[in-house]
């Protein structure tokens, strides 16, 4: 009895009547492949190639698969093992409100860069930002290389679709005597600590993720080791810096070390308290546990407000750092491993509105120098 072939394996045999050379092969899922050519040389090529393509896990290619389907996929058996958890939430986002409903219903192999582009324009006529545009664009792009990978495509048609240019805004921020306003504005608050942490440049996520181990405040320092995150699948979670940058030391200014000797003072009477939940964190709720980014952000609106200072985004207080550091003529260098910056470049271009005026102090140097 003739031994009965694997799914995978395949097989090739002569077909007399039409004189052509045939190779079979049947795919994980069932479906059957065949190639057809006068010579056995090039069904052989073809079966080996198909037996490779299985034993590497690469998804054959469906010519009726949709963009709707295949980003399912994507997201699914791709991007939820491959990308951090709130990247990965973002990308669900963004593919599953405004990719899928513009172009879910389009055959995969048929998707045209002028579809893509045309759903950028929408989004921005919308009212979304460039920014924005750029982000939706960015998705589509790794997702679509990941369809060539599979070889559901030859070609990446979003490569093909020029992203929206972005105009770099300056950054709406607090003058030094500002920040000190509003400093002794909440110095009393439970919160305080938060406000005066954030004068480091640290962010959001950083300054509430901040583990008691991690703070020492007898060596005036403390070292970023992870960062806390609200996510819609998992709620409060922490994760480790995004890069090696972000994981830095900051030493701390004097006024930031008393802030949270107080803080620590009070934190410490509150562990006394039956209802008290360990949580390891520097900043809790009144009851040890984590604290929800978005009742942090609600707070410093609130103070903002009560401070009588103009609004700003609690991310600008990082800026607001960088800005009065950097007119205070502190090397940019510093300022962007204060603040975690991948690249001092990033910190050039971010901050140049300030930066670009300080080059005076070149040119008088050189006048002071040369011109006597």
């Amino acid at each position: 009895m003739p031994r009965r072939r694997s799914a995978g394996e395949g097989s090739i045999f002569f077909w007399k009547e039409k004189e052509l050379w045939v190779g079979r092969i049947t795919l994980p899922d069932g479906k059957k492949r065949t190639k057809y050519n006068k010579k056995q040389s090039v069904v052989k090529d073809w079966l080996l190639i198909e037996r490779n393509k299985i034993k590497q896990g690469i998804f054959i290619a469906d010519d009726k698969i949709t963009v709707g389907t295949f980003l399912g996929r994507y997201l699914e058996e791709y991007a939820k093992r491959s990308l951090r958890l709130t990247t990965y939430e973002s990308y669900k986002f963004i593919v599953e409100r405004h990719i899928i409903p513009e172009l879910g219903l389009v055959k995969l192999k048929d998707l045209r860069p002028d579809q893509i582009n045309h759903l950028l324009s929408k989004e921005i006529e919308s009212g979304r930002s460039n920014r924005f545009a750029q982000y939706v664009l960015a998705i589509l792009k790794a997702a679509l290389n990941l369809a060539v990978k599979w070889e559901l495509l030859s070609r990446n048609p979003a490569l093909m679709v020029s992203p929206p240019k972005v105009e770099v805004k300056v950054p709406e921020t607090w003058s030094a005597d500002q920040l000190q306003t509003f400093l002794n504005h909440i110095k009393d608050d439970r919160w305080a600590g938060i406000y005066y942490l954030a004068c480091t440049g640290m962010r959001k996520g950083e300054i509430l993720g901040v583990p008691v181990n991690a703070l020492h405040l007898d060596k005036g320092y403390l070292v970023v080791v992870q960062t806390l995150y609200f996510t819609t699948s998992q709620g409060i979670i922490l994760q480790e810096p995004k890069t090696k940058k972000s994981r830095r030391m900051i030493v701390l200014p004097g006024f930031v070390k008393e802030a949270l000797k107080i803080h620590l003072a009070k934190r410490q009477m509150l562990s006394q308290s039956p209802q008290w939940k360990e949580s390891g964190l520097v900043f809790t709720t009144d009851i040890g546990t984590h604290i929800n980014p978005h009742n942090m952000l609600k707070h410093f609106k609130a103070k903002t407000i009560e401070a009588g200072l103009p609004k700003i985004k609690f991310h600008s207080l990082r800026h607001s750092v960088a800005s009065i550091l950097l007119e205070n003529n502190t090397h940019p260098k510093l300022v962007s491993e204060l603040l975690g910056h991948s690249n001092v470049n990033l910190t050039l271009n971010q901050y140049s509105h300030i930066i670009n005026p300080m080059n005076t102090v070149v040119a008088d140097t050189l006048d002071k120098a040369v011109n006597r």
